[in-house]
């Protein structure tokens, strides 16, 4: 398990298990030659990118940003994937692109074979709904929400009636280590119970994918300890 401490971000994935619709087996989740250059004119800076620029280059010479150059990856159903790296390195920004709270400037990201860039807003509500949740590293809370009602969040969302809702949400809230907590506000918790309602929050949903951005680094070890078994457990 140490592993998993020293992590910046990881992707899980409950195991689903389905008939074979082919010879070939499609991975769950495919990136394929993303880039994402921040600035005011992505496109123009591009083919330096390509070209092999480097990122202090690219900075010094048009003021724009380098997040990812040329990134692929397969990941498998059932699969834990890891991704670490250094400050600045990327990480935030590459699980950010799945969800699509960032765009590429270039390349395809396919969710079981669906590119995730052709999905409309009405289309792009319902894959976040259904089929991703997310921890996030700076808890993503609503501080007028009570913990039970941020928890439930997503539920809401799916369209769940109050009475489910309520009963999914303080199953998570418990699993957690937060009862009694349920109808405190955000800013009555520390960061670390924060970040564990961020964590049942994505559980309540019980989506195929699972994001998570450094989603233990606001615990202290023996919390951090029981939310890597708790994971464990649901995936």
């Amino acid at each position: 398990m140490q592993f998993m401490v020293e992590m910046n971000f990881f992707l899980c994935f409950n195991v689903i298990v389905a008939p074979a619709k082919s010879f070939f087996k499609m991975s769950k989740i495919e990136i394929n030659n993303v880039y994402k250059i921040f600035g005011s004119n992505p496109k123009s800076v591009l083919p330096m990118v390509k070209d092999g620029a480097t990122k202090d280059e690219i900075l010094e010479k048009t003021g724009h940003t380098v997040g990812l150059d040329n990134v692929s990856l397969n990941i498998e159903e059932g699969e834990t994937f890891v991704c670490m790296g250094l400050s600045g390195s990327g990480k935030s920004t590459l699980i950010r692109h799945l969800n699509r709270l960032i765009d590429p400037t270039d390349g395809d990201i396919l969710i079981e074979g669906t590119n995730v860039m052709s999905l409309n807003t009405e289309s792009l509500i319902d894959f976040r709904r259904h089929k991703m949740s997310m921890v996030f590293q700076r808890f993503g809370l609503f501080p007028h929400k009570t913990v039970i009602q941020n928890v439930g969040y997503g539920l809401e969302m799916q369209g769940k009636s109050d009475e489910e809702r309520n009963k999914i949400s303080m199953e998570k809230i418990e699993a957690v280590g937060l009862t009694g907590f349920e109808n405190q506000y955000p800013n009555q918790l520390s960061g670390g119970m924060q970040q564990r309602v961020g964590l049942a929050r994505a559980l309540a949903t019980n989506t195929d994918i699972m994001l998570m951005d450094e989603a233990f680094s606001a615990l202290d070890p023996l919390i951090r300890s029981d939310m890597h078994f708790l994971y464990l457990e649901v995936s």
